[in-house]
């Protein structure tokens, strides 16, 4: 299979199993909260809300970042991803800050629950429902290193935290402790918060260009550097657009070196790079040492001895 239709059909996957999830657990929670008016319950119902709305919105935008190339958007469709989640985490972020407020009133007027023995079945039932969705997940982000599934993945760990301080405020206030459920309600509107921002910070790496991890940029000038007749190199740039990795280097060489040997050389580069991260594109520039300013070559990286 092509290393593209893999992406796209396993992203695809997550993002829709997501989404069934996310209205399995809408419909059980709704008929529990229903019974019970726990707040703790309601704060777990808010977000699994925004989950399988969020879900939605990243199944569309995964559709569109997968877009080839056109001539409007000549680096791909790939930064769709980041604005998809910067908008959920900003819905996520609100629901949070809305739930907390909704807790914090029934910790002050605490309210007797009715079934709570159902309320308890059916979190426990959510619970292993999320632990196997996030599994699955994490095995297409570790294929796929997709920032939309890792987004929507986010919503999910939160909820794992968040069913298991539901079931333990649920158990506290049916054998009496009155003030569980509204604690348990705020603990998880501060997990919803906290993977708001989660969600926020991935986003805004991508949006602003952010480096790759040390250990691409290591291997990247490794590559560099396993070459030979290189006097030196500089401007190493890498960055993400959706699935899509961009690598950049300024090369350095003799003023007498030929064209043809130094284009070789910057083609191999390119061709290790795309054989080493096969959604990538790599752009070598080539300079003369008399061309490259004095105060660069003086802090630029410099070819270890062969």
């Amino acid at each position: 299979m092509d290393k593209n239709d893999e992406y796209s059909k396993l992203s695809r996957r997550a993002i829709q199993f997501s989404m069934a999830t996310g209205l399995i657990l809408l419909i059980s929670k709704f008929i529990a909260w229903n019974f019970t008016g726990s707040a703790t319950l309601l704060s777990s119902l808010t977000d699994s809300s925004l989950d399988f709305l969020a879900s939605m919105l990243s199944f569309a935008v995964l559709t569109y970042s997968l877009k080839p190339a056109d001539e409007d958007h000549r680096f791909g469709h790939g930064k769709a991803e980041g604005l998809a989640a910067v908008f959920q985490s900003g819905i996520v972020l609100i629901a949070g800050l809305s739930v907390l407020y909704q807790a914090g009133v029934r910790l002050f007027d605490p309210a007797p629950m009715e079934k709570t023995g159902l309320a308890i079945g059916i979190m426990l039932f959510s619970l292993a429902l999320t632990l196997a969705l996030i599994t699955y997940q994490q095995k297409v982000y570790n294929i796929t290193g997709s920032l939309v599934v890792k987004a929507d993945r986010a919503h999910f760990v939160s909820d794992i935290l968040a069913n298991a301080g539901a079931i333990v405020a649920l158990i506290l206030a049916y054998v009496g402790v009155s003030y569980a459920d509204a604690i348990g309600g705020i603990v998880v509107a501060l997990l919803i918060v906290k993977a708001a921002w989660e969600v926020f910070e991935h986003a805004l790496e991508m949006l602003l260009d952010h480096e790759l991890p040390q250990e691409d940029v290591k291997e990247f000038e490794q590559m560099i550097e396993d070459e030979r007749n290189i006097l030196g190199y500089h401007d190493v740039r890498t960055r993400r657009s959706g699935k899509t990795l961009f690598f950049q280097v300024h090369l350095e060489f003799e003023d007498q070196a030929l064209l043809s040997e130094a284009h070789d050389i910057a083609d191999r580069i390119e061709k290790k790079v795309q054989q080493r991260w096969e959604d990538s594109e790599c752009l070598v520039h080539m300079d003369p040492i008399s061309a490259v300013d004095e105060e660069l070559i003086a802090r630029r990286q410099t070819l270890k001895p062969s």
